[in-house]
């Protein structure tokens, strides 16, 4: 051997058992001690009101649970139609001013009558 070498010292056969039992005992200790401290602090920190029911628990009927299924809802086709039709029809604005709508291809019919035949 050289001189100023010194061999590593040996490795150990088994496991350091005695530190590992005492690891493990006082990290359950220490979470016993965490849990006392919680329960503790629950018990004095606790409101000694209890909570109370919400008002609307018990109604018949909450929010919007009696609401028609969108299937059943015909209430859009509807107004669309309506829409199509005074697009499409005659009808009075204010007829005390005299203003009338008429439907949207005679109206740019006239329109482009009135410009010459000219398309803006």
């Amino acid at each position: 051997m050289s001189p100023g070498f010194t061999p590593p010292p040996p490795e150990q056969r088994s496991l350091p058992g005695r530190r590992i039992v005492a690891v493990g005992g006082a990290w359950l200790m220490l979470v016993g001690a965490a849990l006392l401290v919680v329960r503790w602090s629950e018990r004095r920190f606790e409101s000694s009101e209890r909570a109370a029911f919400p008002p609307g628990l018990g109604r018949a009927e909450v929010a919007d649970v009696n609401q028609k299924p969108f299937a059943l809802d015909d209430s859009a086709p509807r107004l669309r139609e309506a829409q199509q039709a005074r697009l499409r029809g005659y009808g009075w604005v204010d007829r005390d001013a005299g203003v009338i709508h008429v439907p949207v291809e005679r109206a740019m019919e006239q329109v482009l009558a009135d410009e010459g035949g000219r398309r803006p």
